[in-house]
């Protein structure tokens, strides 16, 4: 779980789902907003962001951001 500040928009994060059909590898994601229910992700190349639980996410650490690019 994350707490979000307006510093870390623009920060990579994964998301883990709780449970659900993705199953496998987090998804990685920028943070482009948050308000005090979700916080608000772009994936992938997706051109909008999806409101996600913040139990649901992690940071990403530094050693994954130079591998994945």
């Amino acid at each position: 779980m994350i707490e979000p500040t307006e510093q870390d928009i623009g920060r990579a994060v994964l998301y883990h789902p709780g449970s659900g059909l993705t199953l496998g590898l987090p998804e990685r994601g920028v943070i482009t907003s948050f308000n005090a229910m979700m916080v608000f992700v772009r994936y992938r190349d997706d051109i909008g962001s999806k409101a996600t639980k913040r139990e649901h996410l992690q940071w990403e650490p530094p050693s994954e951001r130079k591998a994945g690019k």
